[in-house]
């Protein structure tokens, strides 16, 4: 090793230098640190009404990514102000190039994933959070990422993406149930006919339950007794299914029953009305804007039929409001001495 380069390191201008840059380096991550603290709550403030805590994950990775870019530039002065040799000073810059594209590659992914999260949450359903699209979002991410180190590295990438053009052909053709899935799940989802948290029901099928998740390949259901069914997208998007979370997941509950002739009808309304807001009232703290609807139908052969009905916020709550009203209507008509009478339906 030549004495006179070792020297030359460890001269009074190397350090001077190097302290310098350590200065520039410090007092700009400092800055950085401090100024990321501000603007994030600022903008959080200004995009959302203040609706984002500090916990969240966007304004988490909102801060991140702000803090990087300080922390890059600050290593980039660092760097510059050392006044490096031409051949250290490029394979350093290069080094620090390659870096500064992975943390930022890793940093954006974690950013749109979650302004996705947070979008697909405050527009309630116009953009579904599927992890489909999610990860459609991050594989995009990733490969603009790698595009870009080989560039840094001098490989040219018009070649490798006309071989990819070419191969891509000729794997489109193997993985073609596969595509077919894929394409049927953005169909789903862009048509908005389907989306995380939806409670569905297969056409002709004893399959029902909450859309679990959507992603590249199969839609996930989770059925009520926690056992969960697997359907492919290409399957999902040509099946006819019920989505009882649209066009509201309010829906309607109707209960038919029948009271004897002798009942007085005014007093049989007044009361099934007012059980069926007492059981609403065990499920929800304000009664839901349909209102309850009451209407007598018919003569029976040995009954006043009527049917009410009663609003559900969700589709399985439906069954809980049903089992609490028939119990309650039931005490309450024998305790005001109403006679309950089963229907009887004639056959054609």
């Amino acid at each position: 090793m030549d004495w006179n380069v070792v020297q030359t390191w460890f001269s009074k201008e190397f350090f001077f230098e190097l302290g310098i840059s350590a200065g520039i380096f410090f007092f700009v991550l400092f800055f950085g640190y401090l100024l990321g603290d501000r603007i994030v709550p600022k903008l959080s403030g200004i995009l959302f009404q203040n609706r984002i805590q500090n916990s969240h994950p966007l304004y988490k990775a909102g801060r991140r990514i702000i803090r990087l870019l300080f922390f890059l530039l600050a290593s980039y002065l660092f760097l510059r102000f050392l006044k490096l040799s031409p051949d250290a000073g490029e394979f350093v810059f290069l080094t620090f190039k390659i870096v500064a594209i992975i943390l930022l590659t890793f940093s954006l992914v974690s950013l749109f994933s979650a302004v996705f999260e947070t979008y697909s949450e405050t527009t309630e359903g116009l953009l579904s959070s599927a992890s489909i699209i999610s990860n459609v979002i991050r594989i995009t991410l990733f490969a603009i990422g790698v595009l870009l180190i080989l560039q840094s590295l001098g490989i040219s990438v018009a070649p490798i993406l006309g071989a990819l053009g070419v191969g891509g052909l000729a794997v489109a053709l193997g993985l073609q149930p596969t595509l077919s899935n894929l394409f049927s799940g953005l169909s789903i989802l862009m048509g908005k006919q389907l989306k995380k948290g939806d409670y569905v029901r297969l056409s002709g099928e004893t399959l029902e339950g909450y859309v679990q998740d959507i992603t590249w390949r199969t839609t996930t259901i989770r059925r009520f007794n926690n056992s969960t069914i697997i359907v492919p997208n290409s399957v999902m998007s040509s099946s006819v299914f019920t989505n009882f979370d649209l066009p509201s997941k309010e829906l309607s509950i109707t209960i038919e029953a029948g009271v004897a002739y002798q009942s007085d009808l005014e007093k049989v309304e007044s009361i099934a009305v007012e059980i069926a807001k007492e059981a609403l009232k065990q499920f929800y703290k304000s009664i839901p804007e349909k209102e309850i609807s009451f209407s007598y139908q018919r003569f029976g052969e040995n009954s006043v039929d009527f049917r009410i009905t009663l609003p559900s916020l969700e589709f399985t709550d439906q069954f809980a409001i049903k089992h609490e009203f028939i119990k309650r209507i039931h005490s309450r008509f024998r305790m005001e001495g109403i006679e309950l009478r089963f229907q009887t339906k004639k056959g054609n």
